[in-house]
């Protein structure tokens, strides 16, 4: 997460500087903070064997937030670094970037809602926090994402041999 969009941000652009940064993700936490529940203590939950029984656990917040969380933050961070990758590699069109963050769009929705109905299934109300407030700036990197592909493209993308989609670098 804002592994390329931030830096191509500060680099190429004067659209927004890493003090502003710094502050509004701080003040997402801030608010975040002030309604996440109370984390209770001990918490006594099912097991979830299955993947059916997981993402069912997952949706109704009957998992620890641990096992909501890192599985998809991995798989959803490992999708933007191969993305990227293949962008450097120039073997990624603008079109096919866009797709794939579309693809990811519906799990992010099912991650988010998975979160913060598993937050109070820890046991410091600072995890449920940062947990939250993480799938936060995880659209925030899709937004920023969308805003370099479309006015900023030529900041990864090689304009030079997209013949077909050479409308998208104008």
């Amino acid at each position: 997460m804002f592994i390329t969009s931030l830096p191509l941000l500060f680099a190429f652009t004067s659209l927004i500087n890493p003090l502003e940064v710094s502050c509004f993700l701080i003040a997402i936490m801030i608010g975040v903070y002030q309604i996440t529940p109370n984390a209770k203590k001990r918490v006594s939950l099912p097991v979830a064997v299955g993947l059916y029984n997981y993402l069912y656990a997952a949706w109704t917040g009957k998992l620890r937030l641990r096992q909501a969380f890192w599985p998809f933050f991995i798989l959803a961070n490992l999708a933007f670094v191969y993305i990227d990758y293949r962008i450097m590699n120039i073997s990624y069109t603008i079109n096919s970037w866009k797709t794939v963050h579309g693809m990811l769009l519906l799990p992010s929705l099912w991650w988010t809602l998975s979160i913060w109905r598993c937050s109070e299934n820890t046991q410091y109300r600072w995890y449920a926090c940062i947990a939250r407030s993480i799938t936060i700036y995880f659209y925030i990197d899709f937004i920023l994402r969308l805003i370099l592909s479309i006015f900023y493209p030529e900041t990864l993308f090689d304009c030079r041999l997209l013949t077909i989609e050479y409308g998208d670098c104008n």
